[in-house]
């Protein structure tokens, strides 16, 4: 577009400051946007002011952005502007010639000290979050591993105690630990007994585990367990012959 120059002023800057919410909740940019331009000089008519035709467009490109954006990160809201910004010198017209217009983002001191605040809160948030993840992955680890039947959970308790695995020490014992377990482990509650009854046979005296059996056999076969009982009968050899 052609100019005539002497309908012109001379190149001033327009400027003005408005204030845009950030993504922290309470706390405001603060944008200075400048306008450099000449306004046609009319006799009849005041003069134009350039910001009367940029500020709502600058409005409109600054809004959405900062309010996605973190009220300590200026210059990156500056540069996520500026081209935006810099293309409203395609407003000119016959009246007003834009020749620049560019953004300043800052904080003033108040709101600087609060978004220092709100950034903190956010990391304490996010510390907290972190710990109940890690507190439901641990948590899961020893229900679905550890705790998966009671063979394991003795296997566990006979480890290393590890805080990366997931404590278990102080809240019970070995032994109560495997019979807790068991309660909630239907299949392995046989298992269980039948680890019981060697083990107690194991401490009795030889002649001692034979009667035992041998008054057992016959319940077994009561029962209907044929097959049980007759290798249960081979295996009960008495001490004495």
């Amino acid at each position: 577009m052609r100019w005539g120059s002497s309908r012109w002023g001379t190149l001033r800057d327009h400027s003005y400051r408005d204030h845009f919410p950030s993504a922290d909740e309470g706390v405001e940019f603060t944008v200075a946007l400048t306008v450099q331009a000449r306004v046609a000089e009319r006799r009849s008519r005041p003069p134009e002011d350039p910001l009367d035709r940029v500020a709502l467009a600058a409005d409109q490109i600054i809004r959405p952005v900062a309010a996605g954006i973190g009220a300590l990160r200026c210059e990156y809201l500056q540069h996520a502007i500026g081209a935006e910004i810099a293309d409203l010198q395609s407003l000119s017209d016959r009246h007003v010639r834009i020749a620049n217009v560019f953004v300043r983002v800052r904080l003033d001191d108040a709101a600087a000290v609060r978004a220092r605040e709100v950034q903190r809160m956010r990391h304490e948030l996010e510390l907290d979050e972190l710990a109940r993840q890690q507190a439901r992955a641990r948590a899961r680890f020893i229900r679905d591993e550890c705790l998966a039947d009671p063979a394991t959970a003795r296997i566990y308790g006979l480890l290393e105690k590890s805080s990366r695995l997931g404590e278990l020490a102080g809240v019970l014992d070995q032994e109560d630990l495997v019979e807790q377990i068991s309660a909630w482990h239907e299949p392995a509650r046989a298992v269980l007994i039948a680890q019981g009854v060697i083990g107690f046979l194991g401490r009795l005296k030889p002649q001692q585990s034979f009667d035992i059996l041998d008054r057992f056999i016959p319940l077994v076969r009561a029962y209907g367990g044929n097959e049980l009982a007759d290798r249960l009968q081979e295996l009960n050899v008495s001490p004495d012959t």
